[in-house]
């Protein structure tokens, strides 16, 4: 029972890193396109505490305990997906442990700035953040056009603006005021290479050809595997398989189909890794 629950929590929706799909008019489930995280920053913070007490690793059984929180509920599997989607965490086989930013989180000396990369760890934030460089956000219902574009499913839209408003404050983004997104003063933010193209934006050129055995798709993919003569159930190759196809048609896409989602901190499009 223990393995189950652990399965669950760890390939739901809410605990993949990516919001829980939508239903749409012919009754099949909505995918978005970009991860984003479906509750504030405030919920990674508490995952990174928590894991803290327990010596910055435990397992997830573990972990809930010590939230005081039930492994399998959806309160818990939906914080453990932000956290993992703001880069705080990574889980494997029902252990968890904190990242660098993670790490620097529960350190007073770097808690700021971590909280930055936290922030601009979200696919959706940092496209945001990207897109509204140096310019005013657009009302409430502009900005949930703009998350609408970037690929997030409309009746998530209003959600995940009222989340990205609640972790741009706590992360200082908005200290300069709320109609900015605003790099916090005495931070950084990364310009890492853009492997993966955003929506198209009516300046710049595009990137450049990444060779496909370091693009981070593939790389993500591999990296899910488990080591020579470990256990990989059917339905752990099944689910491997389903990811793989739809990574490669991601990243094969004819130019008008819908942009590749960001990575997460894996590689891995993990919005497509749920099981259907």
């Amino acid at each position: 029972m223990v393995e189950e629950a652990v399965e669950e929590v760890e390939t739901s929706a809410p605990g993949t890193g990516s919001p829980p799909r939508e239903p749409t008019a012919d009754g099949k489930r909505e995918r978005s396109s970009i991860a984003f995280a479906y509750t504030p920053l405030s919920d990674a913070v508490d995952i990174v505490r928590a894991v803290e007490r327990r010596g910055h690793a435990c397992t997830l059984d573990e972990l809930a305990a010590e939230m005081k929180q039930q492994m399998t509920s959806g309160a818990f599997r939906n914080k453990l997906s932000t956290a993992r989607t703001f880069g705080v965490i990574d889980t494997s086989r029902g252990s968890v442990s904190l990242t660098d930013i993670g790490l620097r989180l529960s350190n007073p000396d770097t808690y700021s700035q971590a909280m930055v990369d936290a922030f601009m760890n979200v696919p959706l934030y940092r496209a945001l953040y990207d897109q509204f460089a140096g310019n005013n956000l657009p009302p409430d219902q502009g900005v949930e056009a703009a998350i609408r574009r970037l690929g997030v499913p409309e009746k998530q839209t209003t959600k995940a603006r009222q989340v990205l408003y609640r972790s741009a404050e706590l992360a200082g983004f908005f200290k300069v005021g709320r109609n900015r997104l605003v790099r916090p003063a005495g931070s950084s933010v990364a310009t890492e290479p853009r492997d993966l193209p955003v929506p198209k934006r009516h300046h710049g050129s595009g990137a450049e050809a990444v060779p496909m055995a370091e693009h981070p798709l593939i790389k993500g993919l591999v990296a899910k595997l488990p080591a020579e003569g470990e256990t990989f159930t059917p339905k752990q190759r099944q689910r491997w398989l389903d990811a793989a196809k739809v990574n490669l048609e991601l990243i094969y896409a004819d130019a008008d189909e819908v942009p590749v989602p960001e990575p997460t901190p894996n590689g891995v499009a993990t919005a497509q890794m749920q099981p259907s």
